[in-house]
Protein backbone atom coordinates (compact mmCIF):
# COMPACT_ATOMS: atom_id res chain seq x y z
CA UNK A 1 0.00 0.00 0.00
CA UNK A 2 1.33 3.45 -0.85
CA UNK A 3 2.23 5.93 1.86
CA UNK A 4 -0.61 8.19 0.70
CA UNK A 5 -3.12 5.32 0.86
CA UNK A 6 -1.81 4.26 4.26
CA UNK A 7 -2.16 7.83 5.54
CA UNK A 8 -5.76 7.89 4.41
CA UNK A 9 -6.41 4.54 6.11
CA UNK A 10 -4.76 5.83 9.30
CA UNK A 11 -7.00 8.89 9.24
CA UNK A 12 -10.10 6.67 8.98
CA UNK A 13 -8.86 4.54 11.89
CA UNK A 14 -8.27 7.60 14.07
CA UNK A 15 -11.69 9.00 13.16
CA UNK A 16 -13.30 5.66 14.08
CA UNK A 17 -11.52 5.61 17.45
CA UNK A 18 -12.58 9.17 18.21
CA UNK A 19 -16.17 8.42 17.20
CA UNK A 20 -16.29 5.35 19.47
CA UNK A 21 -14.71 7.11 22.42
CA UNK A 22 -13.69 5.23 25.52
CA UNK A 23 -15.76 2.51 27.11
CA UNK A 24 -17.52 2.80 30.46
CA UNK A 25 -14.36 2.02 32.39
CA UNK A 26 -12.37 4.62 30.44
CA UNK A 27 -9.81 2.04 29.30
CA UNK A 28 -9.32 0.61 25.85
CA UNK A 29 -11.55 1.08 22.84
CA UNK A 30 -14.75 -0.83 22.04
CA UNK A 31 -14.64 -3.18 19.06
CA UNK A 32 -18.17 -3.38 17.65
CA UNK A 33 -16.89 -5.06 14.47
CA UNK A 34 -15.04 -7.90 16.22
CA UNK A 35 -17.82 -10.48 16.07
CA UNK A 36 -18.37 -9.98 12.32
CA UNK A 37 -14.64 -10.16 11.57
CA UNK A 38 -14.26 -13.33 13.64
CA UNK A 39 -17.23 -14.96 11.93
CA UNK A 40 -15.89 -14.00 8.48
CA UNK A 41 -12.56 -15.61 9.42
CA UNK A 42 -14.39 -18.79 10.42
CA UNK A 43 -12.92 -18.85 13.92
CA UNK A 44 -14.46 -19.73 17.26
CA UNK A 45 -13.86 -17.47 20.23
CA UNK A 46 -11.53 -20.10 21.65
CA UNK A 47 -9.49 -20.34 18.42
CA UNK A 48 -9.18 -16.56 18.19
CA UNK A 49 -8.16 -16.35 21.84
CA UNK A 50 -5.37 -18.86 21.23
CA UNK A 51 -4.10 -16.91 18.21
CA UNK A 52 -4.16 -13.64 20.14
CA UNK A 53 -2.67 -15.21 23.31
CA UNK A 54 -5.57 -14.29 25.57
CA UNK A 55 -8.53 -16.06 27.15
CA UNK A 56 -11.85 -16.96 25.58
CA UNK A 57 -13.48 -14.82 28.29
CA UNK A 58 -11.56 -11.79 27.07
CA UNK A 59 -12.74 -12.36 23.50
CA UNK A 60 -16.31 -12.72 24.79
CA UNK A 61 -16.02 -9.46 26.77
CA UNK A 62 -14.56 -7.64 23.77
CA UNK A 63 -17.32 -8.89 21.47
CA UNK A 64 -20.04 -7.94 23.96
CA UNK A 65 -18.32 -4.60 24.54
CA UNK A 66 -18.09 -5.33 28.24
CA UNK A 67 -14.56 -4.05 28.01
CA UNK A 68 -12.40 -2.26 25.50
CA UNK A 69 -9.22 -3.42 23.79
CA UNK A 70 -5.79 -2.04 24.46
CA UNK A 71 -3.63 -1.10 21.45
CA UNK A 72 -1.52 -4.27 21.73
CA UNK A 73 -4.63 -6.44 21.76
CA UNK A 74 -6.04 -4.53 18.80
CA UNK A 75 -2.85 -5.17 16.81
CA UNK A 76 -2.90 -8.88 17.67
CA UNK A 77 -6.56 -9.18 16.68
CA UNK A 78 -5.89 -7.47 13.35
CA UNK A 79 -2.99 -9.81 12.62
CA UNK A 80 -4.96 -12.92 13.60
CA UNK A 81 -8.05 -11.93 11.61
CA UNK A 82 -6.27 -10.33 8.65
CA UNK A 83 -8.22 -7.07 8.97
CA UNK A 84 -7.55 -3.37 9.42
CA UNK A 85 -8.19 -1.72 12.80
CA UNK A 86 -11.07 0.24 11.27
CA UNK A 87 -12.82 -3.08 10.52
CA UNK A 88 -12.90 -3.85 14.24
CA UNK A 89 -13.69 -0.31 15.35
CA UNK A 90 -16.69 0.21 13.08
CA UNK A 91 -19.91 -1.79 13.21
CA UNK A 92 -21.96 -0.15 10.45
CA UNK A 93 -22.06 -0.51 6.68
CA UNK A 94 -19.71 2.37 6.00
CA UNK A 95 -18.57 2.96 2.44
CA UNK A 96 -14.96 3.87 1.64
Amino acid sequence: MSDKGRGSERSREIAAIKKQGRNRQGRGVPLPGLWACRMAAGLTQRELAMLVRTSQGTVTSLENQGRGAYPTTLKRLCAALGVWPADLLCAGDEED
